[in-house]
């Protein structure tokens, strides 16, 4: 074989090689950089699960979770008044005719808190204790020998003698244990517990509070989901006065009856704590409290559901027992802070 051949062969195979090697390196750092993105982008889904598991289960207790403004102190975080009064200093709370300490007017709708995520100690034995107390009210028989586990007992006391004797409820079954966590709520501190359950939203919440002696204890009304009728005895009876209920609610598009004008009003679907009944509530469109629903029930979407403390009344001379006037929403969730 010619020298010049031999060379150039050599030569070919020297630029072949190196092109292979050039290629090989480029396939392994392509490839690499694709499974390292693989894994990051499956461990960002993974914890973004758990973010959106951990918002479901508040919103399932019917907190609203709202970011912190920026000029919010993490450290001191701004009380913000709920139930039926707007935050201090807020202009619906303070106008230039009131001082801070005239008498507020009633919101229709409850203001936005704010919510801090704090240290849970499973090993401490204040949260020992609180599993402990947990377990002693599924396992007691009597509503009368619960009345020492819960929060405020000495107001909650005759109404859990309404709720079991005169409206004949029961207790929610728990499941197995989903997820636990400790929370400061507009100032004040709770202990959270979700259970499985066969309710509507698929879980059972429980708020714990601080009791007299430090310990927590239940919350019992968010816990049973109490309102001051059953649905049975408020279709039943039809006050025409507000009546304080809470409910599973989201927006919905049933007109009849007294409300059966879908321009003038808007209708929100409310269904009770064990998902066996429901009514229909309406508000008057374009008022603040109709703007406020539909922000905040924006996103719970045709299956979904929020928990509301609510004032409801019937119509005078109600044409039916399932259409009802939404007077307030006393509070974006179930339980209903001091």
């Amino acid at each position: 074989m010619p020298s010049g051949s031999i060379g150039s062969h050599r030569a070919f195979m020297g630029v072949s090689i190196t092109l292979c090697v050039i290629l090989s390196l480029t396939l392994y750092v392509g490839w690499k950089w694709y499974f390292d993105s693989l894994v990051s982008r499956t461990t960002l889904i993974e914890l973004a699960k758990k973010a959106e598991k951990r918002v479901q289960d508040l919103e399932n207790l019917g907190i609203n979770v709202e970011p912190p403004h920026a000029d919010l102190s993490a450290a001191t975080p701004l009380k913000i008044m709920t139930g039926s009064a707007e935050s201090p200093g807020s202009p619906a709370a303070i106008t230039s005719s009131q001082s801070p300490s005239s008498p507020q007017p009633t919101s229709a709708h409850p203001a936005n808190s704010v919510i801090k995520e704090l240290p849970l100690k499973e090993s401490s034995e204040e949260f020992t204790r609180a599993l402990e107390l947990l377990e002693t009210y599924w396992k007691t028989p009597s509503w009368k020998d619960r009345v020492s586990l819960v929060a405020n007992s000495d107001k909650v006391a005759a109404m859990m003698k309404d709720y079991y004797e005169v409206q004949g409820g029961k207790d929610p079954v728990p499941g197995n244990l989903l997820g636990k966590a400790r929370y400061e709520i507009d100032g004040t501190e709770i202990l959270y517990f979700s259970y499985g359950s066969s309710r509507p939203t698929g879980s059972l919440e429980i708020a714990m509070l601080h009791g007299p002696d430090g310990k927590f204890l239940i919350d019992w009304e968010s816990l049973t989901g109490y309102g001051e009728l059953s649905f049975h005895e408020f279709r039943s009876q039809r006050p025409s006065k507000p009546v304080t209920m809470r409910a599973y609610v989201r927006l919905f598009d049933y007109y009849n009856f007294e409300f059966s004008d879908a321009k003038r009003y808007i209708c929100i679907k409310l269904i009770s704590e064990s998902g066996d009944s429901s009514i229909y509530a309406y508000c008057e469109r374009g008022t603040k409290l109709s703007r406020w629903l539909e922000s905040d029930l924006a996103t719970t979407g045709p299956t979904g559901f929020k928990g509301y403390l609510m004032k409801l009344s019937f119509p005078p001379s109600a044409q039916s027992n399932q259409c009802v006037k939404l007077e307030q929403v006393v509070a974006q969730r179930w339980l209903k802070l001091p």
